[in-house]
């Protein structure tokens, strides 16, 4: 975190307990509260806070504008509060502080309490936590924040101690709530917040999932109504490694095919859902411009193992980029400019940068990465997905980085998921979608999610989606296939083939799998084919 040098000597204001004081974040600059111009008192039973200008540069300037708070108790202890503003240019988020925070600060994720950083930490939701609420621990003391927003829109909660000013070695916490940067204005009006602390934190999870219910349609997974009827009797996942990045190829078609039948002779083959990484050709590079790759065995051989596959009762779920593309593919020398992802100021997004050329240099400058919510781009992932369904007959749709969520100026991208999703699923019969990470509004849309293990997967997400491991494990050795970690180790106590409660076991397969590791290949089928 970054701090000024000086006090931005904001207004701090009292009420129930706690010191808040306010900021608004233009595209221009910072402000404050004129505190001249600012009236705080109680009404009824709420606690409001109106200003009539703003301030900036530590209240040396003075600006026009208006802000106004208010904060209310309701049941449970909790506290709720609204923000709306106006300032003189288009204003990015608006910023609750809450100020004089015990010390230590600690954070709460998962039942586990950790310090947070002494050079300050941010937590953003969606990117970085799968709820807006966060839970910490201030002196030892429990207190809890929430935002009840109807639409994705990012939330940052800043955890931090103060280093200037008359508050300075105590703690803060800023929640910052920014808007759509397509809907960017000179006024704002924040979602709710709620605030709790003490016993009334332990209620605050329930009350956000109730929320999310209620705003995204999510459902416990026996209650979905997308996840087709074979996908409940799945007991075993299969990640099959096609190409990497270089060209090396792991298992082809024939190969692929091989495997399913020597699992389908242990297991029930409508058990089994094979996950299909690096099958279009060079893993990411080939990202875009989906067909069978011929060096894996071309149409035919991609026709004969979806057809052998059918026939043994086996699900194939081929990978797609959700938002990734190689751009150097002819069918992007045009790319409309809009459609790459950016952020709320226009700096181009580029996500993860694997050395997948060992240079050491993590360039991947070839790729692009695209807004779902950009029509085109839609239009042209859906229309392939689809005329590749139609042809070949797969039963699922696996989207990599789909929960990749940036503040796109130009297009809302869970509004393009969301209509991405609904699509191929209006066009492909019983399909069952699956993507990468979660968070709240994406688990209404995805009954399946990979996630690995180090990713803190939280409990509460397993009564919603089924998991499977990620593509980076499940090979007995650890290598990792197509994926740029090489060799991971496997979980000794807690090998992704071992089923858990809202888990698909899942196996991994390089060319020489079956040769090197058949053994615990052979021990992991049969303990999912009792399990089933």
């Amino acid at each position: 975190m970054h701090f000024a040098s000086f006090d931005l000597r904001d207004p701090v204001f009292e009420a129930f307990g706690f010191a808040f004081s306010v900021q608004v974040v233009t595209l221009a600059n910072v402000y404050g509260l004129d505190p001249e111009r600012t009236s705080a008192r109680q009404e009824d039973e709420a606690f409001v806070v109106r200003a009539a200008g703003l301030a900036f540069a530590g209240q040396q300037e003075r600006a026009p504008g208006t802000v106004l708070v208010r904060v209310e108790p309701e049941p449970g202890g909790c506290l709720r509060s609204w923000l709306k503003a106006k300032a003189p240019e288009p204003i990015r988020c608006t910023k609750l502080l809450l100020r004089g925070l015990a010390t230590p600060l600690e954070i709460v994720e998962g039942g586990q309490a950790r310090g947070a950083s002494a050079m300050g930490e941010i937590l953003a939701y969606p990117n970085r936590l799968p709820l807006p609420l966060l839970t910490l621990r201030c002196g030892g003391e429990p207190l809890a924040v929430r935002f009840e927003d109807r639409r994705v829109r990012e939330k940052r909660f800043a955890v931090a101690i103060e280093r200037t000013g008359e508050r300075a070695g105590q703690g803060v916490l800023e929640l910052v709530h920014e808007e759509d940067a397509s809907r960017f204005d000179r006024e704002q009006e924040a979602p709710p917040c709620v605030l709790a602390r003490g016993d009334a934190v332990d209620g605050m999870l329930a009350a956000q999932l109730a929320f999310a219910r209620r705003a995204f349609g999510l459902r416990p997974w026996t209650e979905r109504e997308d996840v087709p009827g074979w996908a409940r009797e799945l007991r075993l996942a299969l990640t099959l490694h096609g190409m990497h990045w270089t060209g090396r190829c792991f298992l082809d078609y024939a190969g692929m095919l091989r495997v399913l039948r020597f699992v389908a002779e242990r297991i029930e083959g409508r058990r089994v859902l094979a996950y299909l990484p690096g099958w279009e050709g060079r893993y990411y590079w080939q990202y875009g411009d989906y067909r069978p790759e011929p060096k894996l065995g071309g149409e035919a051989g991609f026709a004969a193992l979806c057809d052998g596959a059918r026939a043994l009762g086996v699900h194939l779920m081929p990978m797609f980029g959700g938002n990734c593309v190689n751009a150097q593919l002819p069918r992007f020398r045009d790319l409309d400019a809009t459609a790459v992802l950016k952020s709320a100021t226009r700096n181009r997004f580029h996500g993860n940068q694997p050395d997948w050329d060992f240079a050491r240099a993590h360039d991947t400058g070839w790729q692009a990465w695209l807004n779902p919510g950009h029509p085109a781009w839609r239009e042209d992932l859906a229309a392939q997905i689809e005329a590749l369904a139609r042809r070949f007959g797969f039963d699922g749709v696996f989207l990599d980085t789909i929960h990749v969520w940036v503040n796109d100026a130009d297009h809302p991208v869970y509004d393009g998921i969301r209509a991405l999703a609904a699509r191929l699923r209006s066009r492909i019969p019983d399909l069952l979608l699956a993507a990468e990470h979660d968070y709240d509004a994406l688990l209404a849309l995805f009954p399946l999610f990979q996630r690995a293990w180090w990713g803190r997967d939280p409990e509460w997400t397993a009564r919603y989606a089924l998991r499977m491991a990620h593509l980076c494990e499940g090979e007995p050795e650890g290598r990792t296939g197509v994926h740029e970690f090489g060799v991971w180790p496997v979980r000794e106590q807690e090998p992704p083939w071992r089923a858990a409660p809202g888990f698909l076991p899942t196996l991994a397969f390089q060319d020489d799998t079956l040769e090197r590791s058949r053994a615990e290949v052979e021990a992991a089928i049969d303990a999912a084919a009792k399990a089933g």
